[in-house]
């Protein structure tokens, strides 16, 4: 129909060949200025998915929270499901959610897709403290469109310490209730095993919320060690970040190039996320995210280096003065 509305009268003078030209460089620039009309419209589509008026930047939803065993298991009820991360950080007299020793975790959804796009696109918000515990962040897309984080495996964001010989990917570590000296003892499927022995005086750090179960097991990613003991003295402790790791792509980490400082937060983007075998993904949206505790070390009297982070938010959908 488009093409009716051009007017060869002008160029009666011109040979049939030169005026067939004129009009298919003409219908050429009309599919052009078509096609470019609805790319624009299908790019102002997807940003406008992750800024409806009605959508919440942070949290909304809690699918499963799961304690790894750690210092603070007395102190967190049986029934805890890790609403301190859901909404807005900080607010209403809320707290840090504790993930605990090394593989305990979070997974949580937004009410929204959050699209990726150029730069950061997730807000993980700290304890905050001074201190880094670093924690791997996962996300998926609800393919299916179920509100469920059933779509398949967890994809990775790839942080800095990826591809760090001292990390082990598809690890796994197995946690038994404690016996007659008190201990958590564990095992791992590299072989080794050991006690979790406190540094300095704590409860159990077995968690009640693992019910009559005398066993958990908890797969993920083990980073390397975050602190060493720098002392020169046996008899005394002096246990400092070791430099230059954890530069970016991890939770509950403060001195790193992705912290924000306004906001007490770490900046994460999608683009950066990997397949289990470190493939990139492409992926346009995320609905869900996962955060798991990921170093495994006592660090004498600072016992367990355990992440704790009090929310995550979609960073698009923030006011930009905020950051």
């Amino acid at each position: 129909m488009f093409v009716k509305a051009f007017c060869l009268a002008p160029f009666s003078f011109l040979s049939f060949e030169t005026k067939l030209y004129v009009l298919m460089r003409k219908i050429a620039f009309v599919i052009l200025i078509i096609s470019l009309s609805g790319c624009s419209k299908d790019q102002e589509t997807l940003e406008s998915t992750s800024s409806s008026s009605n959508s919440s930047a942070y949290i909304s939803k809690i699918f499963d929270y799961q304690y790894g065993p750690g210092q603070h298991a007395s102190l967190i009820s049986p029934t805890d499901k890790g609403d301190n991360f859901v909404g807005e950080p900080w607010t209403q007299n809320k707290s840090f959610l504790s993930l605990g020793g090394w593989g305990g975790y979070v997974v949580a959804g937004f009410d929204h897709p959050v699209v990726n796009t150029n730069g950061p696109d997730i807000a993980i918000f700290t304890q905050p403290s001074v201190s880094s515990e670093p924690g791997v962040v996962y996300v998926m897309e609800d393919v299916n469109q179920d509100g469920l984080p059933n779509d398949g495996p967890w994809i990775e964001i790839r942080g800095s310490e990826y591809n760090n010989p001292e990390t082990i990917h598809s690890y796994q570590v197995t946690y038994f209730k404690p016996g007659p000296s008190g201990y958590v003892t564990w095992k791992d499927n590299q072989g080794n095993s050991g006690s979790l022995i406190p540094g300095f005086g704590t409860d159990s750090w077995w968690w009640s919320g693992y019910a009559d179960k005398s066993s958990v097991t908890f797969t993920g990613e083990k980073l390397p060690d975050a602190y060493e003991n720098t002392s020169k003295d046996p008899a005394v402790e002096f246990w400092l970040q070791r430099s230059g790791l954890f530069q970016y792509g991890y939770a509950e980490c403060y001195d790193n190039a992705d912290y924000n400082v306004k906001l007490k937060a770490n900046f994460l983007d999608i683009s950066s996320a990997v397949d289990a075998s470190g493939k990139p993904v492409i992926l346009t949206k995320i609905n869900f995210i996962k955060v798991q505790s990921s170093v495994f070390q006592i660090a004498g009297w600072l016992n367990e280096i355990s992440t704790e982070i009090s929310g995550a938010a979609d960073i698009h959908l923030l006011d930009k003065k905020s950051y």
